[in-house]
């Protein structure tokens, strides 16, 4: 089933809850209704929200110019790499613009700790 068909079934499950409660006036039909509501308004906020991405070839070019040493991490490595000017032209004219460079350390951190904070996108 495609995402779409998911919240088309989810508010259908909200009207007919609405509708129920309407019919019965029962409090707690009352009660399943707004619970329904609230959570797919949870959902629209949390699907609304900003989603950080770097294009894939800016992911490829990380893992093949960042070669930490065993006492570091691809984040350590990173910031080196800036600060000793060692990344490719490439990679620098991309970190230099706007807050890549802070989109980089989101996307490196996340990877350290095994949780995705940014996407990864085709590009």
């Amino acid at each position: 089933m495609s995402e779409e068909e998911k919240a088309k079934q989810e508010v259908e499950q909200v009207c007919f809850a609405y509708d129920k409660a309407g019919d019965t006036g029962d409090i707690k039909d009352w009660k399943y209704f707004y619970d329904l509501e609230n959570k797919l308004i949870d959902k629209v906020k949390r699907a609304n929200q900003p989603q950080l991405t770097i294009p894939k070839s800016v992911a490829d070019m990380l893992y093949e110019e960042l070669n930490p040493l065993e006492r570091e991490s691809m984040l350590e490595a990173f910031v080196l790499g800036i600060n000793y000017l060692v990344l490719s032209d490439e990679l620098m004219k991309f970190v230099l613009t706007g807050n890549n460079y802070h989109v980089i350390s989101a996307y490196l951190a996340g990877k350290a700790l095994g949780v995705d904070l940014v996407k990864v996108v085709e590009g």
